[in-house]
């Protein structure tokens, strides 16, 4: 195998900043081999597949120190252009890779092969198998701004693999992808690198990384503090690589004697169930008790933004105070345009919306954020202010509530998502990941009788998802509602107790995770895919409210 990139005592400081965001990095990335780069939001991952790529000094400014080898260019002294024949980046922030200039989506996966002055035979061909890759052919005459966040993001994931760069990067490209997309993503790049592309990865996924990398980089303030295989990682440098979700779910299933606890588990795959004839059934007190009559109801809405395109058809569903709920489905499903149907941002062109008996579309938005809060996936449309201070006491000054009242509403929200100590930064200066958080303290601090998050885990690292899950239990504690959108079925299981599936803009499932059947578990599968628990009991044929099911299916084992 070949070195197709190196770095060698690579150093970046970002102007103005007084601290390296990479600091002496040296790594050399072979051929044929999928590259996972993973560590804490802030370690320098995003700054480091931005270098290999050529945006360093050139387009992000600062001192560099060190070399990078990218295909024998040097993307520290050439342009980006020049580097695009080598070296191809995809970003986290899908929206902000569109280009703009095209109507449909087939014209923008072709645009920068039009740019490299391409034969129009080749761009049709290399548009069609790039879209046909990413499955989202039927979508290529739509255009890119009528498409949900992970449609948008296999759209500029298609861009990327249309151009057939010899090195790829990625910069979290399963954040908005639903679990399909995401094992499909898994496998092209590792068809990809089998022909001899390498491929590089900065991802929070650990089980994607551990099923699909060959090997891990894991930075910490900007250094590189551990690397290897995935297994040996994982295993030796837990402390600072984090966990798969795999492992822990292995870890427990062990101790309960369910499987070989001196078995190494890093993929589903490995898993030997070994259980003992007698299994107890595990004592499971998280559910919280709900009001006898619901909040807010959703009765026969439909939807469609153009004739030709419905997105929803008839939807039914009652929500009840104190619930926590996973809103699941695929990319495209519908549930971002549910949740805008919630406060009234959209209104139902049939059937109704209720929030305590009163009908949304005869209520101003402003009126609804009252009773339901949302926090959507692009949180940069949600903040404005200077300060994560000010961001966070908008809400509950509009309501008009008094200094002191306002005051103890934003310190609380800014403790509960772990933002007191950067209460007085800009938003935009934190870490992208970390600034979900602050938008979901913003909506917090409404304490709207609804609480709905739109993808708010995508790209948080473990502790900001610790912050995020406080987030969701001190929501509930206080009697308030929680709808989880999020393709992370594993943080979907082991945080809410409700599923409700959307499929075909309807209702196809609307069960609790404890007693899903296997028929439901089996469509759940085919829809989204199953948190590890879940999918070992379907792959076994084991009903999850059995004693043996409780154990693969205890939310516990996830935390």
């Amino acid at each position: 195998m070949n070195t197709t990139v190196a770095l060698d005592q690579f150093t970046f400081r970002y102007q103005r900043k007084t601290v390296d965001a990479l600091n002496s990095i040296t790594y050399h990335m072979q051929s044929h081999q999928i590259t996972a780069v993973i560590g804490a939001s802030g370690a320098g991952k995003s700054t480091l597949c931005a270098a290999m790529a050529g945006f360093m000094p050139q387009f992000f400014r600062g001192q560099v120190d060190g070399s990078i080898t990218v295909n024998n260019q040097s993307p520290i002294t050439s342009s980006i252009i020049d580097m695009l024949p080598h070296v191809t980046l995809v970003t986290s922030q899908a929206s902000s890779q569109i280009s703009g200039v095209f109507f449909t989506v087939a014209e923008e996966v072709g645009f920068a092969l039009q740019n490299l002055g391409m034969a129009p035979d080749t761009i049709r061909q290399r548009v069609a198998d790039a879209l046909h890759t990413m499955e989202i052919a039927h979508l290529a005459e739509r255009s890119p701004f009528a498409l949900s966040g992970g449609q948008q993001q296999r759209m500029v994931i298609a861009a990327a693999l249309a151009l057939q760069p010899p090195v790829l990067i990625f910069d979290e490209p399963t954040a908005q992808l639903d679990p399909p997309a995401v094992e499909a993503l898994g496998i092209t790049l590792r068809t990809l690198a089998a022909r001899g592309h390498t491929i590089i990865v900065a991802e929070h996924h650990l089980d994607w990384v551990a099923t699909y990398a060959d090997a891990v980089m894991v930075l910490d303030s900007g250094q590189l503090v551990a690397h290897g295989s995935p297994p040996h990682v994982f295993q030796a440098y837990a402390q600072k690589s984090g966990r798969p979700f795999v492992m822990r779910v292995s870890q427990y299933l062990g101790q309960q004697g369910i499987c070989d606890p001196t078995r190494v588990v890093n993929t589903l795959d490995q898993f030997v169930l070994t259980p003992t004839e007698a299994i107890a059934q595990p004592t499971i007190n998280d559910a919280i008790p709900r009001a006898l009559s619901p909040i807010l109801h959703v009765d026969s809405a439909h939807f469609a933004y153009t004739p030709e395109t419905p997105v929803l058809n008839g939807i039914n569903v009652h929500i009840y105070a104190g619930e926590r709920i996973a809103l699941l489905g695929r990319n495209g499903a519908g549930k971002s345009t549910l949740l805008r149907h919630l406060n009234g941002l959209l209104r139902p062109t049939q059937g109704s919306v209720r929030i305590h008996g009163h009908d949304i579309a005869r209520t101003a938005p402003g009126q609804n954020a009252r009773h339901v809060g949302i926090v959507f996936q692009d949180v940069r449309n949600q903040l404005f202010a200077a300060t994560i201070r000010d961001e966070v006491a908008f809400g509950p000054r509009t309501l008009g509530l008094s200094t002191n009242d306002i005051q103890k509403r934003v310190d609380a929200a800014l403790q509960t998502c772990g933002l007191t100590d950067v209460a007085d930064m800009h938003p935009y200066d934190i870490a992208p990941a970390k600034r979900r958080l602050v938008a979901t303290a913003a909506v917090m601090a409404l304490e709207s009788d609804i609480l709905a998050l739109d993808e708010p885990s995508a790209g948080l690292d473990e502790a900001s998802i610790a912050q995020l899950v406080n987030a969701i239990e001190t929501t509930t504690t206080h009697g308030r509602t929680v709808i989880l959108v999020s393709h992370d079925l594993n943080l979907c299981a082991a945080y809410t107790e409700r599923v409700v599936l959307i499929k075909a803009g309807r209702v196809a499932i609307d069960s609790t995770w404890q007693t899903l059947t296997l028929a439901e578990l089996q469509l759940l599968n085919d829809e989204v895919g199953l948190p590890i628990g879940h999918k070992l009991a379907l792959m076994h044929q084991i009903e999850p409210n059995t004693p043996l099911g409780c154990h693969l299916c205890n939310p516990r084992a996830l935390r």
